[in-house]
């Protein structure tokens, strides 16, 4: 008869300190490019055409000159779309923000 012998599991991967093959990497970089393509609920076409052709000027999206506002709507959707956040960037410049430039 042998004697059963117990696994012992190390503390650091208990805790969570280990990232076996890191997979918390992989995680949080799926994670990061998904955000907000499910929560994206802009109707772009409700919005003013002065206000689309704006956004379209300052992140100098190319759309034809006379652009219809349909047209100017699905171009300012797809670049919005495809914005990526960092999260970790967004939270520490509003901190600083919030922190330097207060009431």
């Amino acid at each position: 008869m042998g004697v059963k012998q117990k696994q012992s599991t190390p503390n650091n991967i208990i805790n969570g300190s280990f990232d076996k093959d890191g997979e918390r990497e992989k995680r949080r970089r799926a994670a990061e490019t998904n955000v907000g393509k499910e929560f994206q609920t802009i109707d772009f076409n409700s919005m003013e055409s002065s206000i689309l052709s704006k956004y379209a000027r300052v992140h100098k999206i190319k759309v034809k000159p006379k652009a219809n506002k349909e047209e100017l709507a699905a171009a300012v959707s797809r670049h919005f779309a495809n914005q990526t956040v960092k999260e970790l960037d967004t939270i520490t410049c509003f901190l600083y923000t919030a922190h330097y430039k207060g009431p």
